[in-house]
């Protein structure tokens, strides 16, 4: 189950993303095993988040359903109240917020990005702005029917059996058996590409106890095309005990006199490498593999440019 406050920095982004009102029973299973089992904990739980939602200022909006669920309460947050007004950053003010939060590494940070609309994918502690996403229904409606879904990612034609849908670190991904490369692939979902085709229902089975949070990479790191891609980085002594403890100990490929170490470090997501090794500020310097330093390098000349 999710800590406390992954929970509610995810309750506040799919509240923010959702077109219509959801309910509890709605909002427990798009924030699936978030939650506790058992529906006394469960209402419990939820209880607690929107009385602290409220203390601290979310405009936490509920409406009385009718129709077939008449009576029932749902949920949702305006926003226009919650955001601040449009600061018109571009996106290299906004990757500067971004680098700020990720040295910050506070909790407080995360709401306050989201009121900013901060824009880039993050590490575990950065919030970024939910995007409106068309194709968020149809991946739904396609997992509930076992339709198969072919779209395009990152320049190349995907064919995916969708298992599941998981919402994770303020973005929606989406798990099932890759039909070309012959197994289960994550992909999030507003980089997708082009138009999604959906075919007919009934198409596959979703393996028998499947469960996304079991096979969702605990670590932003891991989650991109080569989940094994791995980058070589130079800490120092100052923060090269923590790093250890982080990765564990497997992890050092090397130890330097002073204390430095260098670590392997999982880059296969690049937007939230950066965010974890900018969090270190100058203590850690990537060494390789190239692109990875190449990549490193550009983002910061591009962003020392723009200011």
């Amino acid at each position: 189950m999710a800590d406390a406050l992954e929970r509610i920095t995810n309750l506040v982004a799919l509240l923010m993303a959702t077109r219509a009102p959801l309910t509890q029973e709605q909002i427990v299973f798009e924030l699936e095993g978030q939650y506790p089992a058992g529906d006394a904990a469960q209402r419990g739980a939820f209880e607690r988040d929107k009385a602290l939602l409220r203390e601290i200022g979310v405009p936490l909006e509920s409406e009385v359903l009718s129709g077939g669920d008449a009576g029932r309460t749902a949920y949702r947050i305006d926003r226009g109240r919650y955001e601040l007004a449009d600061l018109h950053l571009t996106a290299d003010e906004q990757a500067a917020l971004q680098l700020a939060v990720a040295a910050a590494r506070l909790a407080d940070a995360q709401f306050g990005l989201l009121k900013l609309g901060g824009d880039r994918s993050s590490a575990p502690v950065v919030v970024a702005n939910i995007p409106e996403l068309p194709s968020l229904p149809a991946l739904r409606e396609a997992t509930a029917r076992r339709s198969e879904v072919s779209f395009g990612y990152r320049g190349s034609q995907r064919r995916l059996q969708p298992y599941s849908l998981l919402l994770r670190e303020r973005f929606w991904y989406v798990i099932g058996h890759d039909v070309d490369k012959q197994e289960v692939r994550t992909y999030r979902v507003d980089r997708l590409e082009g138009d999604l085709d959906i075919g007919a229902p009934g198409a596959f089975e979703r393996p028998e106890g499947f469960d996304p949070r079991t096979t969702f990479p605990s670590d932003p790191k891991l989650i991109g095309e080569e989940p094994a891609a791995r980058a070589q980085v130079l800490v120092d002594e100052p923060r090269a005990a923590a790093i250890e403890r982080e990765l564990g100990a497997d992890a050092v490929l090397e130890r330097r006199p002073g204390g430095a170490i260098v670590a392997e470090v999982p880059c296969a997501n690049l937007d939230a490498f950066r965010s974890w090794l900018f969090g270190l500020g100058e203590h850690a310097e990537v060494l390789g593999p190239p692109d990875v330093r190449a990549d490193v390098i550009e983002w910061l000349q591009a962003l020392a440019v723009a200011r």
